[in-house]
């Protein structure tokens, strides 16, 4: 039987807890602090693998709803900017984190078109600017409740789960 990743990822923490913090110099700080880095790191991932493809998902998902959103509110030839990229990520294997990573720069990086406007010669309309102010409300609690783990949000208590938010 093979050991699990929460094993893998347990057996790699006590490492660095038990043998290699201790063994590391007191004068040695950085390195202290990189392998106090790694266990969090590793404690994050033991979160997070399980709903990695879900979270994947969901941020391609709402990519492409950006993307959606934004095509009727944008100039004609930012429209098809938009509406490329969206067929080039259509047929993609949702079961594949690396092609739905990609995809997400696809449209993504045609999003950013959108947004810099021809490097700022087509200004946004409310409209778009409305659009993308909701999907960044959207994408900003997807992200910190991914990040939850790490105790850094200021407004942590009020987070929900990520199996909630996915």
């Amino acid at each position: 039987m093979l050991p699990s990743i929460e094993l893998r990822i347990a057996n790699l923490v006590k490492a660095v807890q038990q043998v290699i913090l201790p063994a590391l110099p007191t004068d040695r700080r950085l390195a202290q602090e990189q392998a106090r880095l790694i266990v969090g790191h590793l404690g994050l991932i033991s979160e997070q693998w399980k709903y990695a493809l879900r979270f994947e998902l969901g941020s391609l998902n709402n990519m492409m709803e950006l993307a959606r959103d934004l095509s009727p509110v944008v100039e004609p030839t930012q429209t098809v900017v938009l509406e490329e990229a969206l067929a080039a990520v259509a047929n993609i294997d949702r079961a594949d984190i690396d092609a739905i990573q990609s995809a997400i720069v696809v449209v993504g990086n045609a999003v950013d078109v959108v947004i810099y406007g021809d490097e700022g010669r087509i200004p946004l309309s409310d409209a778009a600017n409305n659009v993308i102010l909701a999907y960044g409300r959207r994408q900003s609690l997807r992200e910190r409740t991914w990040f939850k783990g790490n105790g850094q949000d200021p407004h942590l208590t009020t987070l929900p789960d990520i199996a909630e938010v996915l």
